[in-house]
């Protein structure tokens, strides 16, 4: 049987989720309306059929897909994200068509592998990408790339404090720079290098006041808070405990009314629902207003906007592949929790 205080959660959360749903629905273009009764699973299924049919063809021997959507080249730094997302929905799912697409990008990145080099390093989502294919195709040949890219940065920086270093240097904004170390983490942990894992997640906790400045930087500030909370939870919840809630909590005070996180935008609230689906009580009430505006906002064709104010097509944001990737990994977490 229940508890009581579980019960109060659930009942909390479903009250929130209708109040979002009548004050969304007030609001918005008379095209969003459908997306209110979407069921979940059934977002996330239109969501990654999108990012399969976006894939683009072969491009010096890599499948991958653009910045924006049909538009220019494949972009390397976007097609991890894409492939982890893909992944996401294929265990969600059960759908092979997912995990076809993923291994597309998974092949290409191991016929290329020779190209990684001290002035040509590997994306860190890759190299989580590459070790997450090792597990759902059984392909030794996926483990032993990941495991080559992550030396190469290791011969770059030979602990993580060096790597978290190394990242905030170059950027000429230190913003991001809690979700390009969260996504060094999670390639650590699941290449097994657990002790670079924590010194690179001590060094960016230590150095937070550095890159967490959401009154300088509210969008940058937050989509690296909430997807450190990830990593964090990943690496050692229990460990990391206070940080996390720490992180949580603030992640609460900046919903906007409607769901989304700052100006409608859809980056920072896919990363905050992830971050908020685990949490307390109050926490998953924010996670739930976050997936029903993030639900609410899904495009004729099954796309994400990087923005959407519920303004009619096409007076929304571009819809670029890592934001929608970032999107329907946040469905495929809510459909799991559904």
């Amino acid at each position: 049987m229940k508890s009581t205080k579980v019960l109060i959660a659930t009942f909390l959360v479903v009250a929130v989720g209708l109040v979002s749903a009548v004050s969304l629905a007030d609001k918005m273009a008379t095209q969003y309306k459908a997306n209110l009764d979407q069921d979940v699973c059934k977002a996330m299924t239109r969501a990654a059929d999108f990012l399969v049919k976006a894939q683009k063809p072969s491009e010096n021997g890599v499948v991958g897909w653009s910045w924006v959507v049909g538009d220019g080249p494949v972009s390397g730094n976007v097609a991890g994200l894409a492939g982890l997302a893909l992944i996401d929905a294929h265990q969600t799912s059960g759908k092979a068509e997912y995990l076809a697409a993923a291994k597309k990008y998974a092949d290409g990145l191991v016929k290329n592998k020779t190209k990684w080099s001290n002035k040509n390093l590997p994306y860190k989502a890759d190299i989580e990408f590459l070790m997450r294919m090792s597990t759902s195709i059984k392909n030794a040949g996926y483990q032993e790339a990941a495991k080559s890219a992550f030396g190469v940065i290791q011969a770059k920086s030979p602990k993580g404090e060096n790597e978290v270093n190394r990242i905030l240097e170059g950027r000429k904004k230190p913003h991001l720079l809690g979700f390009d170390v969260a996504l060094a983490i999670r390639a650590a942990a699941a290449v097994s290098e657990r002790r670079y894992a924590y010194q690179l997640a001590d060094e960016v906790i230590r150095l937070t006041p550095k890159w967490y400045q959401p009154k300088q930087d509210p969008r940058f500030s937050l989509v690296s808070s909430a997807a450190l909370v990830q990593a964090l939870r990943t690496l050692d919840a229990g460990h990391y405990r206070k940080t996390i809630d720490r992180l949580q909590a603030d992640l609460v005070t900046h919903q906007q009314e409607n769901g989304s996180w700052l100006a409608n935008e859809t980056q920072p609230s896919a990363y905050a629902i992830l971050a908020l689906a685990d949490g307390n009580p109050k926490e998953q009430a924010a996670y739930q207003r976050g997936i029903e505006w993030l639900k609410s906002t899904m495009l004729s064709k099954g796309a994400f906007a990087s923005y959407n104010d519920h303004m009619p097509e096409p007076f929304v944001g571009k819809v670029i592949s890592e934001v929608h990737a970032e999107a329907l990994s946040a469905l495929s977490k809510a459909c799991t929790l559904k």
